[in-house]
């Protein structure tokens, strides 16, 4: 009879071997590719510069719908096609376009991005497909975004300030030279768009197609005749919000850090209470910087003491750097209750949060981080998809409520139900953090930013 030891060596055994295959194994098919997506290619065709921005629609089955703009050698156009693709179990794949040679598609981040390339018959054409994002407005486009600028006779690199509202600023170094211009955009419902860049002093004046990606990226493509440029933007810093914290009353919070880079960081932390003031945490004050050396952890800590005060955490965490939030309710008579809170991305204007109201209480903590004031749009749906339930709430610039989310109006069918919440804004962002609550014990729910 093999020994104990023996026996959980071989269940181990097993265990490493079943993860070691499924880490090797791939599940892709046709339905891994679906949705709507943007493509930016790049190349040259017969030897001719060659740039293409897509916006492309897969229906999961095989075939590719949507519109091209191309820019070759200068000249510019716009054509409707369609095509069809082949996903194989490894994540690759083809496309097939009428009257062209099919090209290799590879699938990375489970479908939301695809690499092509193409180098038949004249054609050298490399590029990405990225996700769309959902549901945007032109104030999806809000804050500081770091450019990349490339045309055939010169490379820029730079920023750009959106206001939410259709106007922008930039200020960019192309060969050498710093420019300064400004614009005007305007952001369509599935995320596709169009922008004029007039420089200063009299400059020229340049017109382009822009694409919304998931993960906040922007692409961007010159559709001017005679002209061939293209670039893609990202948020300068990545904001991120705890949309709770609170102490006193019987409440005690903290923020823990993890700096997992092999070198130093430095970050500012900032507290806001509710209605955007800066909120005064014992020990720590409204604001503080966050020096963490290489591997280090942190904490922040509002300890149980005197009269509830409640607001937000505002932060920009640098690559490599972690965080989340604690709770803790302490009452007379009964043991402490915790929970663990995580950080939301503070450049979102679309937000679900997946709820269960049935015996228990769904609450809601929603922030306005930006600086400019927006209204909330707020629909609920059962686990069936209908409708059970909207309201609206108005949130000044930097400002945060927080409510159970069957006491906003509107709102009182999501009592009894399972479901999804989706809290949208008219400008600027919106990050949201759920708490259920049952009785006197409480947990995180996490929400999704577009």
């Amino acid at each position: 009879m093999k020994s104990r030891q023996a026996q959980v060596f071989i269940i181990l055994g097993l265990w490493i071997g079943l993860f070691a295959a499924a880490g090797r194994a791939q599940n892709c098919s046709p339905a891994t590719v679906q949705g709507n997506y943007f493509a930016l290619l790049q190349g040259n065709i017969n030897g001719s510069p060659y740039l293409e921005l897509d916006k492309i629609n897969a229906d999961a089955n095989g075939s590719l719908s949507g519109t091209r703009a191309i820019s070759k050698n200068g000249a510019f156009s716009q054509i409707n096609q369609s095509a069809a693709y082949s996903i194989n179990p490894d994540c690759s794949g083809m496309v097939t376009v009428a009257d062209q040679p099919a090209f290799p598609i590879q699938i990375v981040e489970g479908g939301g991005m695809l690499f092509t390339g193409s180098d038949s018959k004249g054609t050298n054409v490399t590029g990405q497909s990225y996700r769309a994002a959902t549901h945007c407005t032109d104030a999806s486009l809000y804050g500081t975004y770091g450019i990349v600028l490339a045309s055939g006779s010169y490379v820029g690199v730079g920023t750009v300030n959106y206001d939410g509202n259709g106007g922008f600023t930039l200020s960019d170094n192309e060969n050498g030279t710093n420019y300064g211009a400004s614009g005007t955009y305007s952001v369509q419902s599935d995320c596709s768009g169009t922008s004029t860049i007039t420089y200063n002093g009299g400059g020229a004046t340049y017109h382009s197609a822009i694409a919304l990606v998931q993960g906040g990226e922007i692409l961007q493509m010159g559709t001017d005749q005679g002209q061939l440029w293209w670039e893609t933007q990202r948020l300068v810093s990545s904001s991120s919000v705890l949309g709770q914290f609170a102490f006193g009353g019987g409440w005690y919070s903290a923020v823990y850090f993890t700096n997992n880079n092999g070198y130093a960081v430095s970050f500012p932390v900032n507290f806001v209470a509710d209605d955007g003031t800066p909120l005064m945490v014992p020990s720590v004050g409204s604001s503080t910087t966050m020096n963490l050396a290489a591997q280090a952890t942190a904490i922040i800590e509002a300890p149980n003491s005197g009269n509830l005060s409640q607001g937000f955490v505002s932060l920009a965490l640098p690559p490599g750097v972690q965080a989340y939030g604690v709770f803790r309710y302490s009452a007379p008579g009964m043991a402490d209750q915790e929970a663990v809170a995580p950080l939301s991305n503070a450049s979102s204007n679309q937000v679900t949060l997946t709820f269960d109201d049935t015996a228990y209480t769904t609450a809601i903590a929603i922030v306005n981080p930006s600086p400019v004031a927006g209204t909330v749009s707020i629909t609920a749906v059962d686990n069936t998809g209908a409708t059970i339930g909207s309201g609206m709430l108005n949130l000044p610039a930097n400002s945060k409520t927080e409510a159970a989310l069957r006491n906003i109006t509107g709102l009182a069918g999501v009592a009894g139900t399972r479901g999804v919440a989706t809290f949208s804004i008219t400008a600027g962002n919106v990050a949201v953090l759920g708490l259920r609550f049952n009785h006197s014990a409480f947990t995180s729910i996490p929400a999704v930013g577009n």
